[in-house]
């Protein structure tokens, strides 16, 4: 009995989590869109580089296809010279961490209709 319910809570938090992945990328999108990369830069100087390389390197393709992220609807808002931007902001690990998070983006299947 316990299982069922422990499974049924890890469910709703991966969901939680699912939404929460989505949520974070489209507010990080709008960051850069608008400009305001003061904020962004903040936030990505708190983040522990190798912290989140290892994360990168942990994503699972599989529950990323589940979340339906349209790659190409990513590659229509991003750009490479918002990825270049993004790498600056970055600072050391930059060109590894856009690399692998463009890796992760080019596995993703197409979306259809």
């Amino acid at each position: 009995m316990s299982n069922s319910i422990n499974k049924k809570i890890a469910d709703i938090l991966g969901k939680m989590d699912d939404k929460m992945l989505q949520v974070k990328l489209n507010n990080a999108i709008e960051i850069l869109k608008k400009g305001d990369t003061e904020e962004l830069v903040k936030k990505i100087n708190k983040i522990n580089k190798d912290e989140l390389i290892q994360k990168i390197d942990e994503f699972d393709l599989s529950r990323l296809n589940n979340l339906n992220i349209d790659k190409n609807e990513i590659k229509e808002k991003i750009n490479n010279v918002d990825m270049e931007k993004v790498k600056s902001m970055i600072g050391e690990k930059g060109d590894e961490i856009i690399d692998r998070l463009m890796y992760i983006l080019n596995q993703l299947p197409d979306k259809k209709g």
